[in-house]
């Protein structure tokens, strides 16, 4: 159904439109929230060693992102996120299955030990497709998120390697 491969380039300009849509980065951290996103800013964080950005295809139109931040290599642990792009693709299990390879890439070739996610806690379609794709509530940091200036929680998840 969706198939993954590192972000390269050339749909630099794609991505930053995605991440400057309000309706899509109001569910992200204050450091993209409500902000307009050039090329050359996610050429930096696709630079950054502890990110691994890929672009997410649907019958091989690019629709969207998932990505591993904040990867802990002495630790296993990265923090998954993720955004379909095209609204025109919500709702076919494109992300939810994009989210599973990235975290098999994860588990499999960075040899981590343990994924996690956090949402607002009014973020009910990501809160499903982290439960579709395995993860487990694991906990919440109350009022830490700002969402259109009224405080939300935070809802973490994990997924972990099975052995």
């Amino acid at each position: 159904m969706a198939t993954i491969e590192e972000l390269k380039p050339e749909f630099f300009p794609l991505v930053a439109e995605w991440l400057s849509n309000p309706a899509i980065n109001q569910w992200l951290d204050g450091d993209w929230r409500g902000r307009s996103i050039n090329s050359s800013l996610v050429a930096v964080t696709v630079r950054n060693r502890r990110n691994r950005l890929f672009l997410v295809r649907s019958d091989a139109t690019p629709c969207g992102v998932v990505a591993l931040a904040d990867i802990e290599v002495a630790d296993r642990l990265a923090m998954v996120w993720y955004l379909m792009g095209d609204a025109a693709f919500t709702g076919r299990g494109i992300i939810s299955d994009a989210l599973s390879q990235i975290v098999a890439f994860g588990f499999d070739e960075l040899a981590l030990e343990c994924i996690y996610a956090w949402v607002m806690q009014n973020n009910t379609r990501s809160i499903r497709v982290l439960v579709k794709s395995g993860f487990r509530q694991m906990g919440c940091l109350r009022r830490s998120a700002c969402f259109h200036g009224k405080q939300v929680d935070r809802i973490y998840f994990d997924s972990v390697r099975h052995l």
